[in-house]
């Protein structure tokens, strides 16, 4: 195809939306209403996968260490648990730091513990190990058991289970809300230049009893096609942006006001609206010209 038999394409399929304004104006906001219902569970999806994430990495597992372990053997430990798999974090805290943040969480109370600094510490030293994800937590906790330096290990084996299972639910939930809408997304917008197309269906005809070849009448269409599914596409990002741009407003007032969303902070603007508009330009574009492109085709065969 030249680039001059292109441009009269495009200039086609132009003036067709123009010249069915009516049509064109249902069929964009069609398109819009069904992209902008996807894009909102896509934003929902993404902000719920980092909030489960967020859950994950608080797994932590205390390791305390028995009591006269040496500089070099906690050394040794302290490398050796930071090579297994699923560890992203490890903190060391001595007895004397334990010792200090005990006295702090008591308050006034922690005059009581006076008597206990230095050789009376009876807390011991211990490293707090940070999991990427629950499912490596018995794992981790096996191995620490092996090292002939640990005296106890402190977990909570039900709160990995539960945020595990929490974390496996909301991310099949949220993949099958997805891909359903997506289904109803496309059938949507398929549906909709598939009309645009039939309600044309004379002039498809008569070009082709006048003896135009089938591509030269398809091209006008695919091109149509494109443009609608892609101004939908721009509109219904828009729609998301301006949302999305309330709520996180909405949510910085609420977290400053009543301070209890720091678990569920939102993703930043630019993070959520360049795959949202990406995702639906290609889905427009995409259904567009295979619609057209079927459509047409159909009307044809004469």
């Amino acid at each position: 195809m030249s680039f001059r038999s292109l441009g009269f394409y495009i200039r086609s399929g132009l003036q067709n939306i123009l010249r069915n304004r009516v049509m064109s104006l249902a069929s964009i906001t069609a398109i819009m209403v069904a992209l902008f219902v996807l894009g909102l569970v896509l934003v929902i999806a993404a902000n719920l996968d980092v909030m489960v994430e967020g859950m994950e990495s608080k797994m932590e597992i205390t390791i305390y260490l028995r009591d006269g372990t040496t500089h070099s053997q906690r050394l040794i430990i302290e490398n050796s648990i930071k090579s297994w798999e699923g560890v992203y974090d490890i903190v060391f805290v001595s007895k004397q730091e334990a010792l200090t943040k005990w006295k702090a969480e008591l308050g006034d109370k922690g005059r009581l513990l006076e008597g206990y600094s230095g050789a009376n510490n009876p807390l011991p030293d211990s490293f707090i190990v940070k999991i990427q994800k629950p499912e490596y937590v018995e794992a981790i906790v096996e191995q620490a058991s092996a090292l002939p330096a640990v005296e106890d290990i402190n977990y909570s084996s039900q709160v990995a289970e539960f945020i595990g299972g929490f974390a496996k639910g909301i991310r099949i939930f949220g993949a099958l809300i997805v891909t359903v809408l997506a289904v109803v997304a496309v059938v949507v917008i398929s549906n909709t230049v598939r009309l645009t197309v039939y309600s044309r269906r004379r002039e498809i005809n008569i070009m082709k009893y006048i003896g135009a070849t089938d591509w030269f009448i398809r091209w006008p269409f695919i091109i149509e096609g494109i443009v609608l599914g892609m101004i939908g596409a721009l509109l219904s990002t828009s729609l998301v942006a301006g949302a999305y741009k309330f709520l996180i407003d909405r949510s910085g007032y609420i977290n400053v006001k009543w301070g209890y969303l720091g678990i569920f902070e939102l993703l930043p603007m630019n993070e959520v609206v360049f795959p949202i508009l990406t995702i639906s330009l290609a889905v427009g574009a995409c259904v567009g010209i295979t619609a057209s492109c079927i459509s047409v085709g159909k009307h044809l065969k004469v």
